[in-house]
């Protein structure tokens, strides 16, 4: 273990919610970082399973591990953006980054992210490497005997070319085509989150709120290998709340219109939007009639998988 405390303080945030099952594994990983100058901030969203119980019984390790530790339950549940906006404002390190209480970091993540932003000027803001695929029991999901690359299921979900370190480009019109950087992955400027005022409390799609926001100012660096495991199973939020997520997209890429419109970007802002209604659509069609008019578009969804759309103002 890297015992130089001369090295940045690096704040980590765990969101925990209802993952009495894993949250152990996410703790542990913490604790195994080969960066010794961490503190650890976990706040428990008011969980109904016996997660509290869990956290609990790491405290004294966390105390002994860590610079800094702190240990919050809430007596109501409050929701993601909330609770990272108190982790930024508790936070003391000169970087930050989160991880649910489900995923879990591989040892050297944050020595070689710190590592590797250390090297670049002020105008990054953040870096990120890749994670890859895991299932509740922790094994790798593969695809013809290889791990499943995060990055690489997201751009190829969205229909991009699979990702290659030299060509890839983290850019606010990239991202605003399609979120494909995993959140666990990241290491950020505590100063840089602050100075764009956080995420907007509510919002469940918090990571892609950050990312446009920094990217309005600041680059992000991509580091082309995997430094943790994002954990799929039944209960994720972000299958369990499918159409709110969608909402909260919409919500959040219709925030954006008026930079991507003087940035040279309106042709995507309006395809992203166009996109989300199609897919609330299949869920909520007068929720999607009512966002129509909102944006001022007519999408007409002409098959499963397709749709055309028109700007009427």
């Amino acid at each position: 273990m890297n015992n130089n405390l001369d090295l940045p303080l690096v704040s980590i945030c765990i969101p925990s919610y209802n993952h009495e099952k894993y949250v152990a594994e996410t703790i542990v990983s913490v604790i195994l970082q080969d960066y010794q100058n961490i503190e650890l901030i976990i706040i428990d969203d008011c969980s109904e399973d016996n997660s509290d119980v869990i956290i609990n019984s790491f405290v004294d390790k966390c105390k002994a591990r860590f610079l800094r530790f702190v240990y919050y339950k809430n007596t109501e549940n409050k929701g993601i953006s909330y609770n990272l906006n108190q982790a930024i404002k508790w936070s003391q390190g000169k970087y930050f980054y989160a991880i649910a209480s489900d995923d879990i970091l591989m040892p050297f993540k944050t020595s070689l992210l710190v590592s590797q932003i250390e090297k670049l000027d002020n105008t990054y803001a953040a870096i990120f490497g890749d994670a890859l695929f895991i299932n509740e029991k922790g094994s790798l999901y593969k695809l013809s005997n290889s791990p499943v690359s995060f990055i690489d299921y997201h751009l190829k979900a969205q229909r991009r070319i699979s990702h290659n370190s030299k060509t890839i480009e983290i850019t606010y019109k990239n991202i605003l085509l399609g979120n494909f950087l995993p959140a666990m992955s990241s290491l950020i400027k505590l100063k840089n989150m602050r100075e764009v005022k956080g995420f907007t409390n509510g919002n469940r799609v918090e990571d892609l709120e950050m990312w446009l926001k920094l990217l309005q100012k600041y680059r992000i660096y991509l580091i082309n290998k995997p430094v943790a495991y994002y954990r799929l199973h039944q209960h994720n939020s972000s299958i369990i709340n499918r159409l709110n997520n969608l909402k909260d997209e919409l919500y959040i890429i219709g925030s954006q219109k008026n930079f991507a419109v003087h940035n040279n970007c309106q042709i995507e802002f309006y395809n992203k939007i166009a996109t989300l209604i199609a897919f609330i659509n299949k869920i909520d069609p007068d929720y999607a009639k009512y966002s129509m008019k909102l944006y001022k578009l007519e999408v007409i969804q002409t098959s499963a998988y397709s749709f055309n759309y028109k700007i009427i103002e």
